[in-house]
């Protein structure tokens, strides 16, 4: 026999053999099932209430189980995220640190001077040329150099704990011109307390704080633009620009007429006065009082009082209520805000008596506001900012004699500490004016 034949007799063979094995099998199935049907017949109605809880609790846990992967789940990834959040964080640190280190390297800022003395120089001689030829594009002009300067400044001065003097009054006439020239330009009331306000005491400011025209410096620059700029582009729409534009974009300068009503202009303007007055007590001298009375916050007011040189300490002190070495007291800062009120309705009377009236007098005005403003940069360019040039001049030409005579080559600023004297000199001098101009902002 084959091979193949003895495998087919051993297959059916098995086969025989599970087919009488089977019956047995069925058999003892059949008796297990009795049994449990026999068991189930025993149970009690407690051990089926016992039954169905376990039921239950088991339906319970894998409710709960379920319910706890996605709780992890989210666990899992709040944690992940706040890792992501402290690198990158780390990372931006990182840049921020090496981005200021760059700042204060000696290109960067003789760079960043120039950039600044050429666009202050540029802007210098394109506004007049604007206003003259195009006085319907200032406004545009005014409004997006202003939201540039102003939003820079208040960064600028948030790193220096500065920014609370964003919130004076020249800021509040800022804000002010352009809620009108883009909200509200029907208002007569807002444009009579824009022109008062702009004329009034943010023109005389300039005289008053000695606003520099400094090119180079864009702390100076923003100054004089925040104080000067919105007195000329309300000069502007009210004698340059022709009538049927007056018409159809600034109605309320044709409502108005030749000539502003006193009694009302100086009414409104006062109000408008109070509102910001109030406003910057609640929120400033008696809101973040603490912040200020520990020298962590300056303020325009704080910075005057402490001014032992200053014309208002001078005066609280000629008063009796104090010299600026007692501190700040209640008396003073009222007295000052009297005085800054008086100030502010003192200047604004020649605004309706002479300057909106005449177009002659308002250019006179303005342009001996700027004069004033180009005398004292000249005066800091020459008496000030020379003296400190040709005294870095000085320091590093002995440093590169030195080099030169122990036979060493010459390198950069590091090398020689001559060098870093004079450029540290140069930074301080830089933060001193800078710190010297927060009077006038």
């Amino acid at each position: 026999m084959t091979e193949g034949q003895i495998s087919k007799e051993e297959i059916s063979t098995s086969d025989d053999e599970s087919r009488k094995e089977s019956p047995d099998a069925m058999i003892s199935g059949e008796n297990l099932n009795e049994e449990n049907l026999n068991e189930e017949e025993d149970l009690d109605f407690y051990d089926f209430l016992e039954v169905v809880s376990d039921k239950i609790d088991n339906i319970k846990n894998q409710i709960e189980k379920r319910r706890e992967q996605p709780r992890q789940r989210l666990l899992r990834t709040i944690a992940e995220l706040e890792e992501q959040k402290r690198i990158l964080k780390s990372q931006l640190q990182h840049r921020i640190h090496i981005w200021s280190e760059n700042f204060k390297k000696p290109n960067f800022i003789r760079t960043r001077d120039k950039i600044s003395f050429s666009i202050g120089v540029a802007n210098a001689c394109f506004s007049p040329l604007v206003a003259g030829r195009w006085p319907h594009i200032l406004p545009l002009v005014y409004t997006f150099q202003a939201l540039f300067l102003i939003t820079l400044r208040f960064f600028i001065y948030k790193r220096k704990s500065w920014h609370y003097f964003v919130y004076d009054l020249c800021y509040f006439v800022n804000l002010l011109t352009i809620l009108y020239l883009w909200i509200f330009p029907s208002s007569t009331i807002l444009f009579t307390v824009c022109y008062t306000l702009s004329h009034g005491p943010l023109s005389f400011a300039i005289v008053l704080w000695r606003n520099s025209l400094v090119f180079h410096s864009l702390d100076k620059v923003t100054s004089l633009f925040i104080h000067m700029y919105p007195p000329l582009t309300l000069f502007t729409l009210r004698w340059l620009l022709p009538v049927e534009l007056q018409r159809e974009n600034y109605p309320a300068i044709t409502k108005i007429g030749p000539s502003l009503h006193t009694a009302s202009a100086v009414f409104y303007t006062v109000v408008f006065y109070l509102i910001w007055q109030l406003l910057y007590y609640a929120f400033i001298v008696y809101g973040r009082r603490e912040k200020v009375a520990r020298g962590l916050r300056a303020t325009s007011y704080t910075w005057l009082l402490a001014d032992k040189d200053g014309f208002v300490a001078r005066l609280i002190e000629k008063f009796g209520f104090g010299s600026p070495d007692d501190g700040i007291n209640l008396y003073k800062v009222v007295f000052y805000f009297f005085l800054q009120f008086g100030y502010m309705l003192i200047s604004i009377l020649p605004v309706c008596f002479w300057y909106y009236r005449n177009m002659y007098v308002n250019g006179i005005f303005l342009c001996s506001i700027f004069a004033v403003s180009v005398y004292n940069g000249a005066s800091f360019y020459i008496d000030v900012f020379s003296r400190r040039y040709l005294k870095s001049l000085e320091l590093l030409h002995d440093c590169d004699e030195n080099e030169v005579n122990d036979g060493a080559t010459r390198h950069s600023i590091t090398c020689c500490p001559l060098r870093k004297a004079s450029q540290t000199s140069a930074n301080c001098s830089v933060n001193a004016d800078a710190s010297s101009d927060k009077k006038s902002s």
